[in-house]
């Protein structure tokens, strides 16, 4: 080969080299897409709103309402109830659940959907009720076995088995369908709990921590090492691609944390965001404000 082909060939080798570390840097140099919030709505004249649970299966959103002065929060008072609502915020029936002095219903928090059974915390009890077709209540509500406890407060759910979580005792229990209990290590002043895709995750109100838990009960929960951005943790859940939404209740905002769980940034600031409820399928994020007695619906877009 004469040398001038052979000159060629090198600057052209040469050139497509420069091309791909190019286009590569390029890649690496292009910014993530970030998770933004819009706000869409708002829903009001709750009284102490805690938890938000969307039903996918009946397309309706549960909202707990502890009904209960500030010192009285996890007093057996009798005045709690859950509402439902519509998807979009729209007020379906205030007064879904009531008590009544055979069943009364004091302080309910954290919830979660089991087929057709609704669960739900109460302070030291952990009760269900049937959900009928068009989501009217279908049973009275009624207590499953789970002894010993103090201050009941979030539940998640894999379809299968439920996860509890006890803030004064520390500990996350799981409750397998045969009614098996298994006690998860777990922080101290553990609050809101979720499974994802077979891992288990919680935030400590005290601790103001993000931890994953071992599903196996077997080793010490991991932190992730960020307890200097946030002030008091309420609850949790996770995207579809990994990303974390967290609700600091005294830092007045709802933040996400990176799928390698290094960046935290504040997507929403909003007073008082309990323990926050999702609609994977239509993005929508519901945000029960504690001491305003209203929610918050937002529109999650990534780009």
């Amino acid at each position: 080969m004469k040398s001038s082909k052979i000159v060629g060939v090198i600057a052209q080798c040469t050139a497509v080299v420069l091309l791909t570390t190019a286009l590569h840097t390029q890649a690496q140099n292009k910014p993530d897409k970030l998770w933004t919030a819009t706000r869409m709505s708002t829903t009001t004249n709750f009284d102490v709103p805690e938890c938000l649970l969307f039903d996918s299966a009946r397309k309706g959103v549960f909202v707990s309402n502890i009904s209960a002065k500030e010192d009285e929060y996890w007093s057996d008072n009798g005045k709690g109830f859950i509402s439902l609502i519509d998807p979009d915020g729209t007020m379906k029936n205030l007064r879904w659940l009531d008590g009544n002095v055979e069943n009364p219903l004091h302080s309910p928090k954290g919830m979660c959907v089991v087929k057709n059974w609704l669960y739900f915390t109460d302070n030291t009890r952990l009760l269900r009720c049937k959900i009928g077709k068009n989501s009217e209540v279908a049973s009275a509500p009624e207590v499953v076995a789970l002894p010993g406890t103090k201050k009941l407060n979030d539940l998640a759910t894999d379809g299968k088995s439920v996860l509890v979580s006890d803030t004064e005792l520390g500990k996350v229990f799981r409750i397998d369908p045969s009614g098996k209990v298994l006690e998860i290590p777990s922080p101290e002043n553990v609050n809101g709990v979720t499974f994802h895709r077979g891992k288990i995750f919680a935030v400590s109100w005290g601790l103001h921590e993000v931890y994953e838990l071992d599903p196996a009960g077997k080793n010490p929960p991991k932190p992730f090492g960020l307890a200097s951005h946030f002030k008091n943790l309420d609850g949790i859940e996770v995207l579809d691609d990994g990303t974390f939404l967290v609700s600091d209740f005294m830092g007045n905002k709802v933040s996400t944390i990176s799928p390698d769980r290094k960046t935290v940034r504040t997507l929403i600031e909003i007073e008082s965001p309990a323990d926050i409820g999702l609609d994977r399928k239509r993005g929508i994020l519901y945000v029960p404000q504690f001491m305003k007695n209203q929610i918050v619906l937002f529109r999650l877009k990534k780009g």
